[in-house]
């Protein structure tokens, strides 16, 4: 059960291990609440619009609960040409997600908000990278399909797990491919007064 701890400032809209994970780099003390919210994509919403979105949406619904409270909350999408590659059904759509990305650019967007209701103060964000997937053979996405790692994943991997030696290149944040931009999280919380 989640809940927050007395003397925590901020909380973690999110039940992701990675972004805890990498939150916890900071040295900052924070609690973990995650928000329930409807991620459904509106008709002709940019790829950028929706991370922004869902990302505010996630830090509000916890930052209604708790007024006082610093909450940062985030949201990572796969893009290829404009096209959200979301979290696979299955593994076939798994298999056609990997193979679409394979030897080709994508794009990786996170939306993050920092939010304090309170004091009315939202800061948004997107940190975009670009990826480089190498060439793969089919017999190969099928054994990385097999490890059950790409199936809760947005595009069918993680390239911080047995995804990694498959990114070829990056230009741009690695830490925002993984799910947190954590450089430019960082300086969100100073330009704030929140980290000091």
């Amino acid at each position: 059960m989640f809940q927050v701890r007395e003397g925590d400032a901020i909380i973690l809209a999110s039940e992701s291990a990675r972004r805890v994970d990498m939150l916890r780099t900071l040295g900052i003390s924070f609690s973990i609440i995650p928000p329930d919210i409807d991620e459904s994509r509106k008709k002709d919403e940019l790829p950028k619009e929706y991370v922004l979105r869902i990302a505010h949406d996630k830090a509000y619904k916890v930052g209604s609960h708790f007024l006082d409270k610093w909450i940062i909350a985030a949201d990572t999408i796969v893009v290829y040409k404009n096209k959200i590659l979301g979290k696979p059904k299955n593994e076939e759509e798994a298999f056609t997600m990997l193979k679409t990305l394979s030897g080709k650019w994508h794009k990786v967007m996170t939306g993050f908000c920092v939010l304090n209701v309170s004091r009315k103060i939202v800061y948004q964000d997107v940190v975009e990278t670009k990826v480089f997937m190498r060439d793969m053979l089919d017999l190969e996405i099928m054994r990385y399909i097999g490890t059950s790692e790409p199936l809760d994943k947005a595009g069918s991997y993680a390239v911080q797990g047995r995804a990694g030696y498959m990114v070829k290149e990056l230009k741009g944040s690695y830490s925002n491919v993984v799910g947190l931009p954590m450089c430019e999280v960082a300086e969100a919380l100073l330009s704030l007064g929140v980290l000091s």
